[in-house]
């Protein structure tokens, strides 16, 4: 059973009235400034799977921790319960039955036992059938393994040991890989396949070895070293510490389960500040490839993390949550639900500054919000493939800031800023503008498409950007929002609210004043067959092309 409501008291940082998070995605990010609570966080789930007696050690002001969460009992678990272990209790079957869609307060106490909430007016009956219940049922990641990563890791040269395990902090590994590739009673392509290949998949294209071995030096000490047509043999040792993250992180994904003959589904990960040391080209692909095994395995991961690169990728996938830790004087709590202001707050928190947009793969500039709203949809209507913060990323540069930009790299000017300088690889869309067709495009507009290049420079053919949206995908959007069933006109040369008053009798869509609300509904009505509008594919395939060779696709 999965649960609802998980509430946390009087454990570490988390007071009396404690805090709550909903539910679990199979990604969760969890961030907050140092000392927050993030770590607490991990350890409270760190103790549903693996039932740690040391959990109820961390008293608060002399208070033992208090796990509590709500359940809803369905008609399925139910009658399998009774099928399994109450054969032929017809009264018992009612009494459970009498409770399908309730939903159940309980406790986890310290044996890792869920106690359900028994008031006084609870019948004897129904005590006992709750009692029965929940002694046989257990939440879903009460049965999962707890698999961690701390913050603080390394991968060393070791001696041979019978401890056969990896620690949290990478202690073991290097034992761990040379036993299985030497000792007869493993598969030694679990090392030298799988683990050689998912670890290409994630390094490249900077690097790509050709096989994974370990060494004993002379002091009988075992290393691992890797083989590259470019570098030979090197040692684990002399290289990055990024390279030894990822390992860590697919020695938990793919070599363990197998080991221990269990599915990826079968565990959570918990994942600390994986970014550290890791370039943001690599953090990329490493937090990527994450999200893809998470989805593919049905796996859940915990990723607690400082870098607003993980907020731009995550933010925008599904099967992601963000839970942002925020501790004030005293009070801990954990919000889920990001909007605009707590979105700034994490940005504050992560210390977020301008010069991040150095180190993204490339920069699709736009005007405003929601042209990026527009852009964003039709692209992953083409290729669900490229994903905003992983591939690219969307920077406003506001109308009458253009006159101020420049992307001719030579070009020194206090009064310019030159974006180039900030990102080689960039596009930028630039709405025509004028009441005509063809109208004179002005000095600005003119001097950027010359300076970036005309196949990295969209200047739209319509007046704005809304132009491109077909006459069939505002029309079922009327319908479907505002219940207006009359023919649409989107007149290019019109901006698109001027088009809607022609046919909104009551006035009632105020398109300039609320874009970004207004883009969010009408792209639920744009699909494939939408792109026949003017230059718009042709527009949108020069984005593609320029986005897969920032990426080396």
């Amino acid at each position: 059973m999965d649960f609802k409501n998980l509430r946390i008291k009087n454990f570490k940082c988390f007071d009396e009235e404690g805090s709550t998070i909903e539910t679990l995605k199979l990604i969760n990010v969890i961030i907050g400034k140092n000392n927050s609570g993030k770590s607490s966080v991990i350890d409270v789930f760190k103790f549903i799977a693996n039932g740690e007696q040391s959990f109820f050690t961390n008293k608060r002001f002399g208070r033992s921790p208090v796990l509590e969460f709500e359940q809803i009992i369905t008609e399925e678990a139910v009658r399998e319960f009774i099928t399994e272990h109450r054969k032929g209790n017809n009264g018992y079957l009612i009494t459970g039955l009498s409770f399908v869609n309730s939903e159940i307060t309980c406790q986890i106490n310290q044996q890792g036992k869920i106690l359900p909430n028994i008031n006084y007016q609870t019948t004897s009956e129904a005590a006992i059938f709750l009692q029965d219940f929940f002694t046989i049922n257990k939440i879903s990641i009460s049965v999962k393994k707890f698999k961690h990563i701390s913050a603080e890791r390394d991968i060393l040269k070791e001696a041979n040991s019978l401890d056969f395990s990896v620690k949290e902090n990478g202690i073991g590994a290097t034992n761990f890989i040379q036993e299985i590739i030497n000792r007869d009673i493993y598969d030694s392509d679990l090392i030298e396949k799988t683990l050689l290949i998912n670890l290409n998949k994630v390094l490249n294209p900077d690097i790509n070895f050709s096989r994974i071995l370990v060494q004993q030096d002379e002091k009988r000490h075992w290393e691992i070293f890797f083989e590259s047509v470019d570098d030979g043999r090197v040692p684990l040792s002399k290289m990055g510490s990024g390279v030894k993250t990822v390992l860590l992180v697919l020695i938990l994904l793919h070599v363990i389960p197998a080991i221990e003959g269990l599915k990826p589904s079968d565990y959570i990960f918990a994942l600390e500040e994986l970014e550290n040391n890791l370039h943001p080209s690599l953090q990329r692909r490493l937090y990527r490839y994450i999200y893809d095994f998470a989805i593919e395995n049905n796996s859940i991961f915990l990723l607690t993390t400082h870098s607003n690169i993980v907020i731009d990728m995550y933010n925008s996938l599904e099967e992601t949550q963000i839970l942002h830790i925020v501790k004030n004087e005293n009070k801990t709590i954990i919000k889920s639900t990001l909007n605009v202001h707590a979105l700034n707050n994490i940005l504050e928190d992560l210390d977020v500054r301008a010069s991040d947009i150095l180190q993204c793969n490339g920069i699709i500039w736009v005007e405003g919000p929601s042209d990026r709203i527009y852009i964003n949809n039709w692209i992953k209507i083409i290729d669900k493939n490229l994903i905003e913060g992983y591939h690219y990323s969307i920077m406003f540069y506001g109308g009458r800031l253009l006159s101020n930009l420049t992307f001719d790299y030579e070009l020194i000017n206090k009064d310019l800023i030159p974006l180039l300088k900030l990102n080689k690889n960039s596009f930028v869309v630039i709405d025509r503008d004028g009441k005509k067709i063809n109208p004179e495009l002005n000095e600005t507009k003119l001097r950027i498409q010359s300076e970036i290049g005309e196949n990295r420079a969209w200047i739209t053919k319509g007046r704005e950007i809304e132009n491109y949206i077909s006459n069939d995908a505002i029309q079922k959007w009327l319908n479907t929002e505002y219940s207006i069933r009359e023919t649409f006109d989107n007149d290019i040369n019109l901006k698109l609210e001027d088009s809607l008053h022609k046919i909104d009798k009551s006035n009632e869509i105020k398109y300039n004043l609320n874009k970004n609300k207004y883009a969010s509904e009408i792209i639920k009505h744009i699909d494939e067959n939408n792109f026949d509008t003017l230059d718009l594919k042709y527009n949108l395939e020069l984005i593609i092309s320029a986005i897969k060779k920032w990426n080396k696709m």
